[in-house]
């Protein structure tokens, strides 16, 4: 039997500590089903769903719990996995703009569409003759109703203006 749960945590580390801790989790037969992890310096905030025989759960919680610099909350969590069929990868690129992440969040939640993950970039280009804009880039999962087809959903996305573009990832 298998056993499902969420772990949160906030603190100081490096990137070997999320691969020692990604390496307790395989060596006990488990694996992250969702991770997010983001590092600013030497900060780190993650959110890791996993999935592991019942037996090796108390091991991989304490791997979790013993690192001394990380602040660690767990959640159990529904054993179900995402249907894979249904989640998908994709990136819109723009020119940037004020309400820019309200307009795609509003397209999506119009049509029932989840987003499981979404990262947003901003990266200022300057331009000569003193010209200068910034682009937008927002990397996302999302899960779609079963009646809904991604490239509605693009299309849709791409409508939001003339130089935004959606492309989906394998």
């Amino acid at each position: 039997m298998n056993s499902t749960f969420i772990v949160n945590f906030v603190g100081k580390a490096a990137p070997a500590t999320i691969k020692q801790l990604a390496a307790v989790t395989h060596e006990n037969g488990g694996k992250w089903l969702i991770s997010k992890v983001n590092f600013i310096e030497d900060q780190v905030a993650a959110v890791i769903k996993v999935e592991l025989p019942a037996v090796n759960e108390q091991v991989v919680k304490q791997a979790f719990q013993s690192h001394p610099e990380l602040l660690v909350q767990i959640t159990e969590a529904d054993s179900k996995s995402h249907g894979e069929d249904t989640i998908f990868q994709l990136r819109l690129d723009s020119n940037d703009r004020a309400g820019i992440v309200n307009e795609i969040t509003h397209v999506l939640d119009g049509q029932g569409i989840n987003i499981l993950d979404m990262d947003c970039q901003r990266v200022f280009i300057a331009g000569g003759g003193g010209v200068s804009s910034s682009l937008f880039t927002a990397n996302m999962a999302v899960r779609l109703p079963g009646e809904i087809q991604i490239e509605d959903v693009a299309k849709e996305l791409e409508a939001l203006s003339e130089d935004t573009r959606v492309i989906l990832e394998a």
